[in-house]
């Protein structure tokens, strides 16, 4: 059985912006998500909540150490 991906970008029918969830929840902790349908590679797009890039980008910056 393979392990679906269970993270990316999701544009909610109530907001301006786009927000990254895993797990359930968004990476600014404003939304929850039940969904299993996920954009990827969509990182750098204006349309982007800006505290879940953010906070994005200091994840894959600490895991590059």
């Amino acid at each position: 059985m393979t392990e679906e991906l269970k993270e990316g970008w999701v544009w909610f029918l109530n907001t301006r912006k786009a927000h990254y969830v895993r797990d359930g929840r968004s990476l600014c902790g404003k939304y929850m998500y039940l969904g299993n349908s996920f954009e990827q590679g969509n990182d750098n797009s204006p349309d982007n909540c800006a505290e879940c890039k953010r906070r994005l980008k200091n994840e894959e910056a600490t895991k590059n150490r």
